[in-house]
C-alpha cells in the first residue's frame, strides 16, 4: 500500500511563515530558524515549500516567537485553533456558548469580542 502525501500547508501560512523570515531584524537563516525553534531544517524547509500540512501548535508557538509574529497568527491564517481556544473548547459551557455566538452574523464577531474582551478585563481587575 503506498503512502499518502502529507496534506499542504495553507498557502497564507507559508506566505506568512516567509515574510516574516524575510523581515525579521536578525535575518537568520533557515537552519537557524529551525535550531531556535526546535524543528529539524529538513521539516521546516519542507514546510516552507508547502509540502508538509501545518505543524503541531507547540511548534507554531515556537516559530510565532522566534520569528516576533503576534501569538495566535500563524494559528488564525492557518485556521487552526491554538491551544487556548482548545482548552476554552473541553469546558463543559462552551458548547452552548458556541452555538449562541453561531447564529451572530459574522460582520458582528467583532464587537462581541470586544464586549468579551472588556467582561474579561474587568473580571481579572474585580479578582486582585
Amino acid at each position: 500500500m503506498a503512502n499518502p502525501k502529507p496534506s499542504k500547508a495553507a498557502a497564507e501560512f507559508v506566505r506568512l511563515l516567509k515574510k516574516a523570515m524575510d523581515e525579521h531584524p536578525d535575518q537568520p537563516s533557515l537552519r537557524e530558524v529551525a535550531r531556535r525553534a526546535d524543528l529539524s531544517p529538513a521539516y521546516l524547509s519542507y514546510l516552507l515549500n508547502g509540502e508538509r500540512s501545518v505543524p503541531s501548535n507547540a511548534a507554531i508557538t515556537q516559530l510565532e516567537r522566534v520569528l516576533n509574529i503576534p501569538r495566535g497568527e500563524l494559528n488564525r491564517v492557518a485556521k487552526k485553533p491554538d491551544n487556548t481556544a482548545l482548552e476554552f473548547f473541553r469546558k463543559e459551557e462552551a458548547g452552548p456558548i458556541m452555538r449562541t455566538l453561531a447564529e451572530v452574523p459574522a460582520g458582528q464577531l467583532g464587537q462581541v469580542q470586544k464586549i468579551i474582551e472588556r467582561f474579561v478585563s474587568r473580571q481579572r481587575s474585580t479578582s486582585k
